[in-house]
């Protein structure tokens, strides 16, 4: 018995890894929170962003950057719950007191199942992709019939690479482009000030004073919109902890029983930190550039995007400041983004829903083909009823935008009740900090302010009406 046990012991250890401490080396270790800004670029910073920004020019310019910014700390304790604890996000939840049914906690079910209508965001996403690829390769005289052959193209196309099923490719591939997009966003903004609709820093002021605007109802479903789409949304938070088990971070930590446990965790948390604090500031500065760009440009012409042709209109951010040159620019850029955030959230629906059958026992939880072969089924199925929605609507935007104000009034304070009460039921060996604890506290004081004024407000405009 002693000689198995040793065995089990050694084979343990085999993952275990310390944490790395020079700047390649630690740079080469993250990567979920690629992953993640990936997955939320494209609806939120692409479309919603400057579609708000065209409608009221910089007054929400603070509801931007607070949307990005606040929700750190949440991604940082649901992280670090996954490290302690080496648990996917519904097996976190079912560790809660709360009633569950066939052993599956009753909030996991409810926002599991209140993803179904967020996904309506790739729906327009696919929608207004399909649109950029008709504008650069028409296959056909009519642009409606065009873009739906497109449709049907990159549906093909995003289920072949997502059939593969291999983290660190899809990795590689979010990496490459992300960086696409980041330069090109950034290269507009610089490039804008020399230029008839540079702005500034009046402008910037005026966008930071949480105003509301002239129509507060109007700007109360954008922040709530907002809210739900920028930075780490309610489903990238939920999903961020399958991003760290596939890195294997968790592996790399090792038993919580094992020697040195706690410094190698304390150490992979700091990887972690750096992790999320890279994208933070990666997703505030593209998500800020792409507003401010949109203010500049569209707000001040009056240009409402909308329809298929919503992306090629979006172009004009670029082609209207610096001529028909930069259009290929901003749209190789735009579908980096829209690209990479359908892989990675119909890859994520695969592995949620997955768990969720897991969970409930409805497939077997030692099976790892059966697993993978459910990852397929699932995401095989949504990409069929995305290219059918879209097939059959003429407006992403309209889709996106209902996708992310649902995700943000339902799915964000669910998720943020959870997050919390995860985050001190943590092992107390790497819980986090009393600093810590109060940056999370004021975070979820904040976006309830947030999400609840707007609330009101519209609830007020329902009444009068």
């Amino acid at each position: 018995m002693s000689a198995m046990n040793n065995m089990l012991e050694e084979k343990a250890k085999e993952g275990i890894k310390a944490p790395p401490r020079t700047i390649l080396g630690i740079l080469g270790a993250v990567g979920p929170g690629i992953v993640v800004i990936g997955s939320v670029m494209g609806s939120g910073e692409l479309i919603n962003t400057p579609k708000q920004a065209s409608l009221f020019g910089f007054v929400l310019l603070w509801a931007v950057i607070v949307s990005c910014v606040i929700k750190y700390f949440l991604q940082i304790e649901i992280g670090r719950h996954t490290l302690a604890h080496n648990r996917t996000p519904l097996e976190s939840l079912n560790s809660l007191p709360f009633p569950k049914f066939r052993g599956t906690s009753w909030i996991g079910l409810v926002f599991v199942f209140s993803t179904i209508p967020t996904s309506l965001v790739f729906a327009g996403m696919l929608g207004a992709t399909s649109g950029l690829t008709h504008s650069i390769i028409p296959l056909s005289n009519s642009p409606e019939f065009s873009a739906q052959i497109w449709m049907a193209i990159l549906a093909v196309i995003i289920f072949g690479i997502l059939w593969r099923n291999v983290y660190l490719e899809m990795e590689k591939l979010i990496t490459f482009l992300v960086l696409g997009f980041s330069i090109s966003v950034v290269l507009g903004v610089l490039l804008i000030q020399g230029t008839e609709f540079r702005f500034t820093t009046d402008d910037i002021i005026s966008g930071m004073t949480f105003s509301l605007g002239e129509n507060h109802s109007a700007a109360a479903i954008a922040v709530i919109s907002l809210m739900g789409s920028l930075g780490a949304t309610a489903n990238e938070l939920f999903m961020y902890p399958y991003w760290i088990l596939e890195k294997g971070y968790t592996r790399f930590v090792g038993s919580p029983k094992s020697d040195g446990w706690v410094e190698r965790t304390h150490g992979w948390i700091r990887i972690l930190q750096i992790d999320i604090g890279i994208t933070t500031l990666l997703a505030t500065v593209i998500t800020a550039a792409y507003f401010l760009i949109g203010a500049s440009v569209l707000h001040r012409q009056g240009i409402d995007p909308k329809g298929l042709d919503v992306v090629n209109e979006l172009s004009r951010m670029f082609t209207d400041t610096y001529g028909d040159w930069s259009r290929l620019v901003f749209l190789a850029g735009a579908f980096c983004t829209l690209f990479s955030t359908i892989i990675v959230g119909i890859a994520a629906f695969g592995r949620m829903w997955g768990d969720m059958l897991i969970s409930l026992k409805l497939i077997p939880a030692q099976d790892p083909a059966a697993l993978k072969r459910t990852h397929r089924i699932i995401e095989l199925s949504y990409m069929v009823v995305l290219f059918l929605i879209s097939i059959s609507s003429f407006d992403p935007v309209a889709n996106v935008i209902f996708g992310q104000f649902f995700a943000g009034l339902v799915g964000m304070p669910l998720l943020m009740f959870a997050i919390c009460w995860l985050a001190f039921r943590t092992d107390r060996r790497v819980r986090m900090g009393r600093l810590s604890a109060i940056f999370l506290v004021i975070s979820v004081i904040a976006i309830v302010a947030c999400l609840m004024i707007s609330t009101i407000i519209l609830i007020n405009k329902w009444m009068v009406a």
